[in-house]
């Protein structure tokens, strides 16, 4: 596993992990589970990972081919998931009696669509990594 993988199953599973927190805590703490979304910030040591070793670099071409479109995935996959959210949201307040949609439900929305950028581009590098015949 190189080091870019690793950062891969860092975004992953901090993603997953962010998300379940803030699922379990919002019986409590309402909307105030949006904190446990926090936990994003652990998405940064992934660049432990990524240093430089002795004379070489540990990211090679692959590795930022790989990046790429694992984060057009994950940029996109989010966007298209905050367009049918806001859409239903839209059609929801139209054909229903409330008028206005809530701020909680956004502040909700917000965070899960940084969850979800970060997790599908986890999620898919992980599988392009493991497509690969061999690693580098």
């Amino acid at each position: 596993m190189n080091a870019m993988e690793k950062v891969a199953w860092t975004e992953l599973v901090v993603s997953a992990v962010a998300v379940a927190v803030a699922t379990l805590l919002s019986p409590w703490l309402g909307s105030a589970a949006t904190s446990a979304f926090a936990l994003l910030a652990l998405i940064m040591l992934g660049a432990v990972f990524v240093r430089r070793r002795g004379d070489r670099t540990v990211i090679d071409e692959r590795d930022r081919q790989i990046e790429k479109r694992a984060t057009s995935i994950g940029v996109g996959t989010a966007w298209m998931t905050l367009f049918t959210a806001l859409a239903l949201a839209t059609v929801w307040s139209s054909y229903s009696n409330a008028h206005a949609v809530s701020t909680e439900f956004l502040n909700w929305l917000i965070w899960v669509q940084f969850a979800i950028c970060y997790g599908m581009k986890g999620l898919a590098s992980v599988v392009m990594y493991r497509r690969q015949q061999h690693a580098a």
